[in-house]
């Protein structure tokens, strides 16, 4: 296997390396202002940007036959082009945040607030969750969620992550989180826990603009860290970092999405993680209110991540990245670290199986 994935990104261009960092929705990819079928533009834009993956949101879904449809087209346009799969993924945690089942209502099974599954303290019902939303996203034809939220909620003020959190035991949590995640795996779904280093206990909303947390290293690692840590244990593929600023932690106000420090020396070093990284999406106003999108690109790459999700413009994004390579910024090995990791899940899939 590592001899394919080397050889496979040998025979890579680097644009074919730049393209494959991303996550974008499917109307960033075609330039559409909706899409909810893939035919020859979502065709022509991947033979030029054979991205990573794409996610979708309740605009792009219009029934389960509809879904199934254009995702198996976009999966063969993919492969076609550059004999990989994509990422299919979408935002489906259950209670307030699912794509998915707000739109097609009574046809999947609808579950209470995260929070609710978390306060009755039987991680088999958090199991269930992620079994149901599993069958359904996998039978649609996706294989990435980004979920569970393994935010342990200490900040009762805390509104981002309220009522999506499992609540305020760091260990009830990490129970819950890790039954979530062997639910969607039974049905072949990847989960990625967010947001790394915990988005609990923080003031403000990323979406909005800064948000920090006042703890230390120590005290995040007694807390906030324990769910993380222990699905890395478990063995999970994808870890979000969102933009939260650890002033105490990196000395500066630097988001965890874009530090280096957090990325390499924590999740990496300390953690022992060593799957896919990718950014909270860098359209958030955390990021868009300091950086323009290719900035953003170039400085996420830099911090460690491996993929990119929903910069606030995506052309700009690749260009930056493209422009950071050939400029010796972003070297050729860094590219190709990221490269066997996303290479490593995406051939594991094609081949069949699934860890």
């Amino acid at each position: 296997m590592q001899q394919q994935i080397q050889d496979k990104i040998a025979s890579m261009t680097v644009e074919e390396k730049a393209a494959q960092l991303f996550i974008i929705t499917p109307e960033a990819l075609t330039g559409l202002p909706s899409v909810t079928k893939a035919g020859e533009d979502t065709r022509t834009a991947l033979s030029k940007y054979p991205v990573g993956g794409l996610i979708f949101f309740e605009s792009n879904i219009q029934s389960r036959q509809q879904m199934t449809e254009m995702l198996k087209k976009q999966q063969e346009y993919s492969r076609e082009r550059i004999g990989l799969p994509l990422f299919l993924s979408v935002d489906e945690e259950g209670g307030q945040v699912t794509r998915i089942a707000s739109v097609l209502g009574s046809e999947v099974e609808i579950f209470p607030d995260i929070s609710e599954i978390g306060a009755a303290q039987d991680a088999s019902r958090a199991f269930q969750l992620g079994d149901a939303i599993g069958e359904y996203l996998g039978g649609m034809g996706f294989n990435l969620d980004f979920a569970p939220v393994a935010d342990v909620l200490t900040n009762p003020d805390n509104t981002v992550v309220k009522r999506r959190s499992y609540g305020s035991s760091p260990q009830n949590v990490s129970e819950m989180v890790k039954s979530n995640l062997e639910g969607l795996q039974s049905h072949q779904i990847y989960g990625c826990i967010k947001h790394f280093p915990g988005h609990g206990a923080t003031e403000g909303d990323t979406h909005q603009g800064y948000a920090y947390t006042e703890k230390s290293w120590e005290e995040l690692k007694s807390n906030d860290i324990v769910p993380f840590q222990d699905s890395i244990e478990w063995g999970v593929k994808f870890v979000m970092v969102g933009h939260i600023s650890l002033p105490q932690v990196t000395g500066n106000d630097t988001p965890a999405s874009l530090s280096s420090y957090v990325i390499g020396r924590l999740l990496r070093e300390e953690l022992g993680y060593d799957g896919i990284v990718l950014t909270d999406a860098l359209n958030m106003k955390a990021v868009t209110d300091q950086y323009d999108s290719s900035q953003a690109a170039v400085k996420a790459i830099l911090a460690g991540n491996d993929m990119i999700l929903m910069p606030k413009d995506f052309q700009s994004a690749y260009q930056g990245i493209l422009e950071a390579i050939e400029n010796g910024v972003i070297s050729q090995e860094r590219l190709d670290e990221s490269l066997r990791r996303i290479l490593e899940l995406k051939m594991c899939q094609q081949g069949g199986s699934h860890e």
